[in-house]
């Protein structure tokens, strides 16, 4: 998966160009560069070179993508109909912060590969979510789920280093005698594109 940045970034471009369809898009992408509010967790332990997390069952916005192959304009198309969302494209009209991680599901099978793109909704809206009025957007509940993480630092650029670091985690808590849902995996990004430090992203594999 290329960087959810460069996706961002192509997209303020594009819809900065298109005054008609692309306004409420534009201010979504803008708003998306304010403020956030991370979906909450508890630390259940830090072991060594990783961390056990507990995450209540949340509500999220997600669209999907089928197939093995998954373009800049497939990642592109997924991410214009998640923030025309929380931009106010929805059954209420409302404008929804920006709920962190940017988190992208991914489910891989014999048959195919399914990326489910997914945008936290804000604590606020949690009892009541909007209905997206784009039947390609759906609201999703994740369960309460055990995840185990490492934080990985700079601009995640690709699959390759995605997936690099899926393989290194993996690793790491195989030697400590972890167990998880295999061909399961979150890839998240917290960070907006003009922070250049200190940036955060986390691959979250789901303990069994």
């Amino acid at each position: 998966m290329k960087d959810l940045v460069v996706v961002i970034m192509v997209g303020v471009t594009v819809f900065s160009c298109q005054p008609t369809n692309g306004a409420n898009l534009f201010t979504a992408f803008s708003r998306s560069f304010g403020p956030t509010e991370p979906v909450t967790f508890t630390t259940v332990r830090r072991a060594g070179d990783y961390e056990e997390r507990l995450y209540q069952a949340k509500f999220w916005a997600c669209t999907e993508h089928h197939g093995a192959q998954y373009t800049i304009d497939d990642k592109l198309e997924l991410f214009y109909r998640l923030f025309a969302y929380i931009g106010g494209k929805n059954s209420k009209g409302e404008k929804l912060v920006l709920g962190i991680p940017v988190s992208i599901e991914h489910n891989i099978s014999d048959e195919e590969h399914i990326f489910n793109a997914c945008f936290f909704i804000p604590e606020a809206a949690q009892a009541d979510p909007p209905t997206p009025t784009d039947p390609n957007v759906h609201i999703t509940l994740r369960p309460q789920m055990t995840i185990l993480t490492r934080r990985l630092g700079g601009y995640a650029t690709d699959e390759t280093t995605w997936n690099t670091e899926t393989e290194k985690l993996t690793s790491i808590i195989t030697a400590a005698g972890e167990h998880v849902i295999p061909n399961h995996v979150f890839w998240n990004a917290y960070d907006p594109p003009f922070k250049f430090w200190n940036r955060r992203n986390e691959v979250w594999l789901v303990k069994e």
